[in-house]
């Protein structure tokens, strides 16, 4: 029985560990200003490997730029 609560835990455990980061995409950050500059904020404090919700909010600061800079995006 020691075994199997065991095996529950760590089961549990596993589950609420990954779904604590929400994965948002390149067109989620380019259309929320907030949530893309707080994004590249706490990315640009972290050493090392960035997160994948890291890599979509530097796509999508890398596609707004280049769009301001062709004249295709509305500024605001």
């Amino acid at each position: 029985m020691t075994n199997c609560r065991k095996n529950g835990f760590i089961i549990i455990l596993f589950l609420a560990l990954s779904g604590c980061n929400k994965i948002y995409t390149p067109a989620d950050f380019m259309k929320d200003d907030s949530l893309r500059n707080s994004t590249l904020a706490r990315c640009e404090q972290q050493s090392g490997e960035h997160d994948k919700n890291c890599q979509n909010a530097y796509n999508a600061q890398n596609k707004i730029d280049f769009e301001k800079e062709i004249g295709k995006a509305e500024l605001k």
